[in-house]
């Protein structure tokens, strides 16, 4: 064989294999992620001004025991009133965990809920798991709302709040018709897929999305296409839903919040907050003014 084919051979080699590393690095990356520690996120939100008096509200720490057993840690902040009986449980975005939904408490404690903050699988204090951004840790939440009225009471008054990865947790859910009242889904997007083959696009990396897709598939046993909540807010029957979304998100783009509210058929506002970056919608406003948004969906009470 000549010496220029067996120099071709090898570079052809060297760029299969540097392809299926690259494939392999960045589905990891989507499906293992390296989630921030609690101490970590609560510096964060501290160093932002969105911890607020959190340190001073009564909690209760416990688990619940997800989608195969799988145990998840969550936290109650004890509203104000101990009597009452709204409730929401609030979900963190991506690599975040329950401290990530601190920020959102004071807005919901103002209201007189009490307020439901936990880790959601492989992060915070769980243990290590594949996740899915929204497929599997939809029907974790199902457990956490089925655990809500065992443990408060059937006649609990029960919402949801989620921020990006969160938003697709809370809104995948609706597809299985769960017993609550309204949700507030701040910067989530349609499909996981979609998402991160804009993302590629937008970072001229297109050509890693069929490795990718075939990594989380074929070696983690995720199929990115089926965290779709532009599929399952189609499914919703009767729960109002408020999107928001930060007008200068660069990460998920405010059309995927527009694009969820057209698939929704029940009542549904979209609210973009200028000068917000991704999941900065809260301290852009603060609490007055993103509790102004919240109250605007008609079952926040």
């Amino acid at each position: 064989m000549k010496w220029w084919k067996v120099i071709g051979l090898g570079g052809v080699f060297m760029l299969v294999l540097a392809y299926v590393g690259a494939s392999f690095y960045f589905a990891k990356s989507i499906v293992r992620p390296t989630p921030m520690t609690l101490a970590e996120e609560e510096a964060w939100e501290k160093e932002h001004g969105l911890w607020n008096d959190f340190d001073q509200y009564e909690v209760e720490e416990y688990t619940v025991k997800g989608v195969d057993d799988y145990p998840l840690h969550a936290t109650l902040v004890k509203a104000a009133d101990p009597n009452s009986k709204k409730y929401v449980i609030i979900t963190h975005g991506f690599r975040s965990n329950r401290n990530g939904a601190v920020k959102y408490v004071e807005v919901y404690r103002n209201l007189g809920y009490h307020c439901i903050i936990y880790d959601v699988r492989g992060h915070g204090k769980n243990a290590p798991a594949t996740v899915t951004l929204g497929n599997v840790e939809s029907k974790d939440l199902l457990y956490l709302i089925e655990d809500s009225y065992q443990r408060y009471g059937s006649d609990s008054y029960l919402g949801l709040q989620g921020e990006s990865m969160g938003s697709s947790i809370s809104l995948n859910a609706l597809q299985y018709q769960p017993k609550v009242q309204f949700v507030v889904a701040d910067c989530g997007f349609t499909n996981l897929y979609d998402l991160i083959a804009a993302g590629y696009q937008a970072n001229h990396i297109s050509f890693l999305m069929p490795g990718v897709s075939w990594m989380t598939k074929h070696i983690y046993g995720v199929d990115m296409k089926e965290t779709s909540a532009i599929d399952a807010v189609a499914n919703n029957q009767s729960i109002p839903i408020t999107f928001i979304h930060g007008a200068d998100d660069r990460f998920i783009l405010p059309e995927n919040s527009q694009q969820l509210a057209e698939k929704n058929p029940t009542l549904d506002t979209v609210k973009l907050v200028e000068g917000a970056a991704h999941a900065a919608s809260r301290e852009v406003l603060g609490v007055a003014g993103y509790q102004a948004l919240v109250q605007q969906n008609p079952n926040v009470k």
